[in-house]
């Protein structure tokens, strides 16, 4: 049987299939690989139970490990560590949970569920259901957005207090290979640790191009979850999920949408079939794509925004109230002290090895700050292994099968090797692929738009990547990951029952169909 090993610069890769910028995926570590060791722990320590005010420090140290930010990676990682017996510190100069939480995942979702309800409200008739009108109320759904977020946040700062991890509010900054400094608003504390995780996330990338610098109307993804009213048009410079995502939300709001991709189709990385199936159901739902196309300059207008864009050799102009840069996100290195202490870095991201090591062996990094793919459920794994290594388990971060998400309507999900990949690697490949529109489910819900498409490798019928695109493809992708994860075959999801009705079903006819078995094909 081939080794994984052998493709983890493909995987890695696709892991990074739906995000709104690739970045330098061949520069990780080559040394990543799947096992997953788990020596005997029963001599680690058992859980600390004091909280910060009381800490007993054992050979000098305040903590075993401190760890700087608490997004995704840095409070999933607090939460395992202290799970393993380790005294925790966490230092958040802003709100808990991070991006993910306050500007991006959660808040992200909520506005889409928004403009979920008036696409229902909307098609109400088709299910005998008559509506005569509805008004949208901008105030309540920023209020039901914060909510959610208070819920989640405030749930992140329960969990700290269930698992003695103490929280501390403030600048950190790395003195030593030891020592972590907090300005907080009480004055500078020190903690000496034994090891340092460092999870200090993103912020938006900025587009070089004049006129482009955030502003009232240009926009980064954070002021896209915040505001007071609909724009009449909108311009998003990025295809990939934040831009799409955002633009979909506002085109579903009313807003007049254009998305502008350099690229040739959107999602730049993803499956190329899948991609085009998405963009035609974004432009059924009102968006308009210019692919091939740069902004090349802006000029404010009073109370709207000049764009030039180029297409080819072509440059024409267009007014927009809104601009909306949606071109990724830039990794936090600066103000930490990494070059102070000498953690290696290249300017965009913190180099680590496959434990989540820096060069320094008791400093450790993960999330967004070691670069891509910026995704929070690669940053919560990422920072388990970070500190499961760092308390004596060999535990290794494994990029193989990483699902990617984009949840406008229809969803798009992704996991493993595009079909065009797959089709450089190996000389025989299997591709099977069912449609929502003949799944019983998908039409009693009123979502038969879609399918799901299985990339096999023909000898053996090794799950090489899943695609889809339709109804709950964010939920629906796990299965697939599990298969990857765990190099099932094609056969085995075949003949795994799956329950009827429901939409799993598609994507047993999807790998029945790469065997040409699907049976309602």
């Amino acid at each position: 049987m081939v080794t994984a090993e052998l493709f983890q610069d493909d995987y890695k890769l696709a892991a990074s299939t739906l995000l709104p910028e690739i970045g330098a995926i061949d520069a990780l570590d080559s040394s990543i690989t799947t096992a997953q060791v788990k020596p005997d722990i029963s001599n680690s320590r058992q859980v600390e139970t004091n909280p910060i005010g009381h800490i007993v420090a054992e050979s000098g140290y305040d903590a075993d490990i401190v760890v700087i930010g608490s997004g995704p990676a840095g409070y999933v990682g607090a939460i395992r560590a202290a799970q393993l017996g380790a005294r925790v510190v966490v230092v958040e100069k802003g709100d808990v949970g991070g991006v993910c939480l306050n500007v991006g995942c959660i808040p992200t979702k909520v506005l889409l569920a928004c403009t979920a309800v008036c696409d229902q409200v909307r098609k109400a008739k088709d299910f005998g259901v008559v509506v005569s009108g509805f008004d949208l109320d901008l105030a309540a759904m920023m209020a039901r957005k914060e909510r959610v977020v208070k819920q989640l946040t405030s749930g992140v700062e329960a969990l700290f207090r269930k698992n003695k991890v103490a929280l501390v509010r403030g600048n950190a900054r790395i003195v030593d290979h030891h020592t972590v400094a907090v300005d907080t608003a009480a004055g500078k504390q020190e903690f000496k640790t034994r090891f340092i995780l460092i999870c200090t996330g993103s912020v938006p990338a900025q587009l070089p191009v004049p006129g482009l610098g955030f502003g009232e109307q240009v926009w980064s993804s954070t002021e896209a979850l915040s505001f007071n009213c609909i724009p009449k048009k909108m311009l998003a410079i990025g295809a990939g999920a934040i831009g799409l995502e955002a633009g979909y939300t506002f085109a579903r709001l009313g807003t007049e949408v254009l998305v502008v991709e350099m690229m040739s189709q959107i999602l730049p990385a993803a499956d190329g079939e899948t991609a085009k199936a998405l963009q035609v159901a974004l432009e059924q739902a009102g968006m308009r794509f210019k692919l091939n196309s740069v902004a090349v300059r802006a000029e404010n207008k009073g109370s709207r925004v000049k764009v030039w864009i180029k297409s080819g050799e072509a440059e024409e102009a267009e007014d927009f109230d809104v601009v909306l840069v949606a071109v990724g996100r830039k990794p936090v290195l600066s103000n930490v002290g990494l070059d102070d202490v000498g953690v290696k870095h290249d300017g965009h991201r913190i180099i680590v090895d496959q434990h989540m090591q820096t060069n320094i062996p008791n400093i450790y990094a993960a999330g967004d700050c070691i670069g891509e793919p910026m995704l929070a459920h690669v940053a919560w794994t990422e920072s388990k292994v970070a500190v499961e290594h760092a308390m004596g388990l060999n535990s290794r971060m494994d990029y193989k099968a990483v699902p990617a998400c984009v949840y406008t309507t229809p969803e798009c999900a992704s996991v493993g090797l595009t079909e065009e990949k797959a089709r450089q690697r190996y000389r025989d490949v299997r591709v099977g692929k069912y449609s929502f529109s003949h799944n019983g489910k998908a039409l009693a819900i009123g979502e038969g738009e879609g399918f799901i498409k299985f990339v096999t490798e023909a000898r053996y019928g090794r799950i090489l990547g899943v695609h889809m695109v339709g109804p709950h493809a964010t939920d629906l992708i796990t299965q697939a990951t599990i298969a990857i994860k765990n190099e099932l075959t094609v056969d085995e999801v075949i003949e795994t029952i799956h329950p009827h009705p429901t939409l799993s079903e598609v994507a047993q006819e999807a790998a029945m169909d790469a065997q040409g078995r699907a049976i309602h094909k």
